[in-house]
């Protein structure tokens, strides 16, 4: 029954949304003087929205309730609480779809998106005050398997808002940290920007939503399927220019539905610095990789 509750409103939500998000592409194409987008594409863009953001709502609610993709040793929030968690990654998959389409077409992602996005994030993370993923830190250093399981600061338990406030503050403040800072690397390696402004919103927004350490895999992760979006972007519509907000959507979307597993991969790594430094290195080499291939996908031939 909650499924079903939980697809129609993402259906609805999402069909509202992509009526507005028509308005605001029509008037961005204005501003930019691009030609206006064709009316039937116009006209059945929010419906295509409206379910992809239905099937989106239907597999974050198996996966996080069914298949358990979020079930953690160290996070365990009640029923109820799981299930607002869902209409939360449900909020964020459709900002994220709102974000793709508009960078799709025209080449940014404009903060009527993301700032939305961020407040939502930040507000309804204090609100219900356990929606995270992940806490703010824990120090699995001193965990015995099957004995003793992870430091818990006791202020967590103690003051959930607080810790909420803190966790979904934390990943905003990280995601546009990280960004602007390799947004400088690669206009410095590549002698042109790479990565707009809006690509720094739209991680602050998956920050707040995921917390920092699943922003900082986010875009771990993100040159693997930067890689898959590039190559279908060129072969089949030879565009010149690959828009980095749909790369960072699929990353984030990737990381809540493996969370559970790339957790238990990496947790040990967030629990002190020489993890951190470990993970920051893997993150410099991977889109050290992405950049190269950036000036290779503007290389390759098609026939159209």
């Amino acid at each position: 029954m909650f499924a079903l509750f939980l697809g129609i409103s993402a259906l609805i939500l999402g069909i509202l949304a992509g009526v507005a998000l028509e308005r605001l592409i029509a008037r961005e194409r204005l501003i930019l003087s691009l030609a206006p987008t064709s009316s039937h594409w116009s006209r059945w863009r929010p419906a295509l929205i409206g379910t992809a953001a239905a099937a989106f709502a239907i597999a974050l609610w198996y996966a996080e309730l069914v298949a358990g993709c979020l079930d953690t040793p160290e996070v365990q929030p009640p029923d109820w609480s799981r299930q607002v968690r869902v209409c939360y990654h449900t909020a964020l998959a459709i900002f994220l779809l709102l974000a793709t389409v508009i960078d799709l077409d025209c080449y940014l992602i404009p903060d009527a998106i993301t700032i939305p996005g961020m407040v939502f994030g930040v507000t309804a993370a204090l609100a219900f005050g356990d929606l995270q993923i992940s806490h703010l830190w824990v120090d699995w250093n001193d965990a015995i398997p099957q004995l003793r399981g992870p430091f818990i600061p006791q202020w967590y338990i103690d003051y959930p808002p607080g810790h909420a406030l803190a966790w979904s503050a934390a990943g905003l403040l990280a995601g546009s940290s990280l960004t602007l800072m390799v947004r400088a690397l690669s206009s410095r390696v590549l002698g042109a920007e790479t990565m707009g402004l809006g690509d720094i919103t739209l991680m602050a927004m998956i920050g707040s939503f995921l917390g920092w350490q699943a922003v900082v895999l986010t875009f771990a992760m993100a040159p693997l399927t930067g890689v898959a979006v590039g190559l279908v972007g060129k072969l089949l519509f030879n565009r010149p220019y690959l828009p980095y907000g749909p790369c960072l959507s699929a990353a984030a979307l990737l990381v809540v539905f493996s969370w559970k597993w790339l957790w238990q991969s990496t947790r040990l790594m967030f629990s002190d610095l020489v993890g951190l430094a470990m993970l920051a290195g893997i993150g410099v080499v991977a889109m050290t990789l992405l950049l190269g291939l950036l000036r290779l996908y503007r290389s390759i031939p098609t026939g159209r």
